[in-house]
């Protein structure tokens, strides 16, 4: 790195000056050796960042400032170099020469700055992704990758409980999440959740699996009402490798594909009708499609109070999309909206629902919610919105190595 101070001395800021200063020191690091146990043969390969180009432009005209171009370009390539031309202005002679063009823009989603690269050239080099977002957070250059499915089932490990910090607070169990949110999710609080189409569903594994975990281990109950197109299996195989297997059975119940409550039974999963004799708080069967949305309602509402009647608190989630899926046109189900969120605030529980963009659940969601969450995907990259109130901007990424699964959450700033 060099510094070429040019206040003091007028001639010191002179394009010719500055040009043969660069040009000396490519040739000078290509032959100078700093280290004496270095051999003589083994040249150092200039690496160039001219942050000063835009100011050099200015000072030469079109004809002088190609000559130049060319010639840093092929010495840089001579010396087996690298050099990167800094530049505010797209529209210069620059693209013709260089081997790549990279273009870092910002744009704005709502009032959270979002930034991105743009690779427009990269010669002899597959492009797979020609736009990525960024973050400058803590002053580093980060991408945002697309989200992982890789879990590891080999060697799971208990989920780690993060305390609630507050006795007005549930936490999240994430601890930068708790941050955001001033302590966590304030008791009898309503969390709606708005998935884009394109998202991954793998992202409510890494969102949802900590917050059911956390409350599992610390001896309060959980409810998952799971979209009725997935099995209970499918779902707990994110949960039960990671919690003592009796308390697993003790604070957990979840409704799967089937509409059945879902216990584990010597470390399987099993439905009530095949173990009559090993549940003693047996429930009937809640078939969708083939009750009336009201008697599947008060089936909810039964194992909650269920897990009510020996734990003070409680956190239930819900895909109130595919609700509506199963039951069309039916107006039972914005009542039962406003029903279970009556519930919850009156016992300080905490209730996650999800619904989708042009479903009327969503709209009597976002109304009565505390806080509104929109997951959407941005060029690869799933992010997470606080729209609700506007508290943070975050890419999702999974991250399995504690051994259980855990979101990553990088700050887009």
């Amino acid at each position: 790195m060099i510094s070429i101070n040019t206040a003091s001395d007028y001639m010191l800021s002179e394009p010719s000056f500055l040009i043969n200063h660069i040009i000396t020191t490519i040739n000078n690091l290509t032959t100078t050796v700093s280290d004496p146990f270095v051999s003589l043969e083994d040249k150092k390969k200039p690496f160039v960042i001219l942050e000063i180009w835009d100011h050099l432009r200015k000072e030469m005209n079109d004809a002088t400032l190609i000559k130049i171009e060319k010639l840093l370009t092929t010495l840089t390539e001579k010396n087996d170099g690298f050099i990167i031309f800094l530049t505010e202005d797209f529209s210069n002679t620059l693209d013709y020469f260089v081997d790549g063009v990279i273009k870092l823009v910002h744009n704005f989603y709502k009032s959270y700055r979002l930034r991105e690269m743009e690779i427009e050239k990269l010669k002899g080099t597959h492009i797979s992704r020609a736009k990525i977002p960024f973050t400058l957070e803590e002053g580093r250059f980060k991408t945002f990758t697309r989200l992982s499915h890789k879990i590891s089932y080999k060697n799971p490990k208990l989920f780690v409980p993060i305390l609630d910090s507050n006795k007005s607070y549930h936490s999240s169990g994430n601890i930068k999440l708790d941050k955001k949110l001033n302590g966590g999710f304030r008791k009898g609080s309503i969390i709606s959740i708005e998935i884009e189409e394109d998202v991954d569903r793998f992202v409510f594994v890494p969102l949802f699996s900590p917050i059911v975990l956390n409350f599992i281990c610390q001896d309060k109950g959980a409810l998952v009402i799971s979209a009725s197109d997935q099995y209970a299996s499918a779902v707990t195989k994110y949960l039960s490798p990671h919690v003592n297997p009796e308390k697993f059975n003790k604070f957990f119940r979840i409704i799967g594909g089937a509409g059945v409550d879902y216990k584990l039974i010597n470390g399987q999963i099993s439905t009530e009708a095949e173990n009559q004799n090993n549940y003693s708080k047996d429930l009937d069967k809640v078939l969708y499609n083939e009750n009336p949305f009201n008697n599947v309602f008060m089936k909810w509402l039964q194992i909650y109070n269920n897990l009510k009647e020996n734990f003070t608190k409680c956190v239930i989630t819900i895909d109130y999309s595919f609700v509506e899926l199963d039951y069309p046109n039916e107006p039972l189900i914005q009542k039962s909206i406003i029903e279970l969120s009556r519930r919850v605030r009156k016992f300080d529980d905490l209730l996650i629902t999800v619904s989708r963009p042009n479903y009327r659940s969503l709209d009597v969601l976002k109304s009565i919610s505390d806080i509104h969450i929109k997951l959407f995907e941005h060029n690869g990259a799933v992010m997470m919105a606080a729209i609700k109130p506007q508290l943070f901007f975050y890419n999702i990424q999974n991250d399995y190595g504690e051994g259980y699964p855990k979101a990553v959450f990088l700050d887009s700033t």
